[in-house]
């Protein structure tokens, strides 16, 4: 006869399947994960009226691939990942997010609304998927349900979702999860061989999403070493079959990429570690960043967009700061080789976070940026598991189920701690509404960033453009050369700033000035295209309209995109008198841009002055159409 509480099968029980014995109750309905799902959902409305901002004029607002919509698509499939925007072959292949920008464009148009409430609608599924899936493996309800809880409520998040862009971190955490999902189902399911080509499907997708996908393929093994009982050889030996889809990303990329921009190719202003003068500086600022990644993991305040060069200055080993992560890091793997066996779920955790940042870190392989809260977003996950897995130490003899748990004083702990982060998020996104907003909020916490103080000046002299003639005007103009004045002196070579100061000069009504930064801008990159472009305004003016097609014609050389260039190139060649090459200049730029308006007026009007005014009538009647006559 049973006596007292009925205990749970082993089959039910988490020891039965990690080995750790926290004693959870084993059973909890999926319909328990749509809370971290509609936690991270409620977290981010406030997104939902965000503008465009930063990288999402690159790929998605001023990028002539995605702004093709459906034709787009089988572009972005074929090409590198800037394409549409760049005027060269990227080192990036991630055609993944930019075909839904493609899509997303045919049918929405130029309305971020609809990118940022995709986003909250993937960022919630991600949400659901980490809780869900991290239960099916370690059958721990409520250690499942913290460590989701944490990751919605993340605000280190707020970069991925709120900035439209990041749909790739996304979408590459959704089928990673996806993968981990059916590789368990694999485990413990028949027919398994539905659930492991589901499994591949999704770990290719992942890998067409983000190439950092790469990162998870040892946590595949792990998880059956962590939380199956008594797993076989073969459950090992059938993670295999994942290097199928590794080996046919790597070959799409390849035929894609071809030669690969190698880390030569980093700017300092990216990277700081690419300004290292020896190895071991570059290993010191490597660790110092970790530093900072697992501070923001710890105290995510305040929050940056950029902590680029010289916010985190290259000190060597000379840094406490070096030495401080240094000493972290080795805590952590100590943590590991000591509990492996007792807090499987802590270890793991742990070792998620080693993998999946581990191209983040800089030390493997020196990346594009040495700083971005993006790149936490997946590592994210591991540090909520450890979170959560410490949250549970101590009560190994309960069998307090979700949401009992949560009764318990340590439980009102937790929510104490998720309410906190879950205000700093919502308090984190207004800074997110477009890139004047943003630039304007990080500057006071990253003052010494060159990159960040360049971008603020860039849009405080947008912001200028905008205003009437008059002293506000000119006094933005004036801020922003300031700041441009800050940004030269500490990085000479910085070509964009010496061009962006030529055209706040030329606004100012300061010509000689302007043609000065355009000459420095020009001699740093002889492929500053908006320089030349920029420069043939001023010929122009004085009326050299020779010197005028000269710069023109070398903008187009080095970008053939460059749409205004190609406007202003066809216009000076029509004040010449010379209509059929002013005719095919126009015909260039709207390759590139078919609806420009005024591309279509000065089309038509070319047609019409030289004496063809039935070919010139079609365009000039869609310009009209557009607003421009």
């Amino acid at each position: 006869m049973a006596t007292g509480k009925a205990t749970l099968s082993r089959k039910h029980r988490g020891e039965g399947h990690s080995g750790h014995g926290h004693g959870e109750s084993g059973r909890i309905s999926v319909k328990w994960f749509l809370l971290p799902a509609a936690l991270g959902f409620v977290l981010y409305l406030n997104t939902l009226g965000h503008q465009w901002c930063l990288d999402d004029y690159g790929l998605i607002v001023d990028n002539w691939v995605t702004k093709k919509g459906w034709e787009g698509i089988p572009i972005h499939l074929t090409h590198d990942y800037r394409c549409g925007y760049w005027n060269h072959g990227g080192d990036l292949y991630r055609p993944l997010s930019p075909m839904m920008f493609a899509a997303e464009w045919a049918m929405f148009g130029d309305n971020p609304f609809f990118g940022h409430l995709i986003n909250v609608l993937i960022y919630s599924l991600v949400c659901f998927l980490f809780g869900y899936t991290l239960y099916r493996w370690t059958k721990g309800p409520v250690f499942s349900m913290l460590a989701a809880l944490l990751f919605a409520a993340h605000p280190v998040h707020t970069e991925v979702v709120a900035n439209v862009k990041s749909r790739d971190e996304l979408l590459s955490a959704l089928f990673v999860l996806l993968t981990w999902l059916l590789w368990q189902r694999e485990q413990h399911h028949r027919p398994r061989i539905l659930y492991l080509a589901g499994a591949t499907v999704s770990f290719g997708l992942a890998l067409l999403a983000k190439e950092s996908a790469l990162t998870f393929l040892p946590l595949l093994p792990l998880s059956v070493l962590f939380f199956r009982h008594k797993p076989k050889p073969k459950d090992y030996a059938v993670t295999l079959v994942f290097l199928l889809p590794t080996a046919l990303f790597l070959f799409a990329r390849s035929v894609v990429l071809g030669d690969v921009v190698g880390a030569d190719s980093v700017s300092i202003l990216d990277n700081v570690l690419a300004g290292a003068d020896s190895t071991s500086a570059a290993l010191a600022g490597a660790i110092r960043h970790i530093g900072e990644y697992l501070r923001m993991l710890l105290l995510p305040w305040p929050l940056v967009s950029d902590k680029g060069w010289n916010q985190i200055p290259l000190e060597g080993f000379s840094s406490i700061g070096v030495w401080i992560s240094l000493l972290v890091i080795l805590l952590g793997f100590a943590a590991v080789a000591v509990i492996w066996k007792a807090h499987r779920r802590l270890v793991f955790g742990l070792l998620w976070f080693v993998f999946t940042f581990s191209l983040a870190a800089n030390i493997l392989v020196l990346i594009g940026t040495s700083y971005g809260e993006r790149l936490l977003f997946l590592p994210s996950a591991g540090f909520a598991m450890v979170v959560a897995a410490l949250f549970r130490w101590g009560h190994a003899g309960e069998h307090a189920g979700w949401p009992e748990w949560l009764k318990r004083p340590v439980g009102k702990a937790f929510i104490g701690l998720i309410a906190v982060f879950s205000v700093l998020t919502v308090m984190r996104n207004p800074a997110w509404y477009d890139s004047r907003t943003l630039y304007a909020t990080d500057i006071r916490h990253s003052p010494n960033s060159v990159k960040l103080r360049y971008h603020h000046a860039l849009e405080t002299g947008k912001a200028a453009s905008e205003l009437p003639a008059g002293p506000d005007r000119e006094r933005m103009l004036r801020d922003a050369l300031v700041d441009l004045d800050k940004v030269t002196a500490a990085h000479p070579t910085y070509w964009e700033a010496f061009g962006t100061a030529g055209l706040y000069a030329y606004r100012l009504g300061d010509r000689e000035r302007a043609m000065r930064n355009y000459e420095r801008a020009t001699s740093l990159n002889p492929n500053a295209a908006i320089a030349w472009s920029n420069m043939g305004i001023l010929y122009a003016e004085e009326g050299d309209l020779g010197k005028a097609r000269e710069v023109y014609e070398k903008a187009v050389i080095a970008d053939p995109r460059f749409t205004d260039a190609w406007m202003n190139l066809g216009a000076i060649k029509a004040q010449q008198g010379r209509f059929d090459e002013a005719i095919s200049a126009f015909e260039q730029g709207l390759a590139y841009d078919p609806e420009n308006g005024r591309l279509l007026f000065m089309l038509g009007s070319a047609y019409r002055d030289s004496g063809r005014p039935e070919q010139g009538k079609p365009y000039l009647d869609k310009a009209a159409r557009l607003g421009v006559r």
